[in-house]
């Protein structure tokens, strides 16, 4: 399991998440977004427009999620791993997770 308790209650516990895809050029594209779902080891986020991010994730899966907390003690977390948009939703699923703070 790559999202473990620790990392769903940093994720749950948070306003916002970051969301960074790979342009076509190459170029990394960060996005804010609201609340994620963790299920298992993804996270599912509902789209609202988010037209770059479909469009890097139709040429390149790649994805990373970035998720920091200031509940019970300054944690934080990098996932790395892949993302597809599906209906109204892109589903992030982790391949590692890395603790930042």
């Amino acid at each position: 399991m790559i999202i473990t308790d620790e990392i769903k209650s940093v994720i749950v516990g948070t306003p916002f998440l970051s969301l960074v895809t790979i342009g076509a050029d190459g170029d990394p594209h960060p996005i804010i977004t609201g609340k994620g779902e963790p299920v298992g080891d993804t996270i599912v986020f509902g789209i609202y427009k988010m037209e770059a991010t479909r469009k890097n994730l139709a040429s390149n899966p790649k994805a990373w999620v970035v998720c920091a907390t200031l509940e019970g003690g300054p944690k934080g977390y990098r996932l790395s791993g892949t993302a597809a948009a599906a209906d109204k939703n892109v589903i992030f699923t982790a391949k590692s997770a890395e603790a930042m703070l």
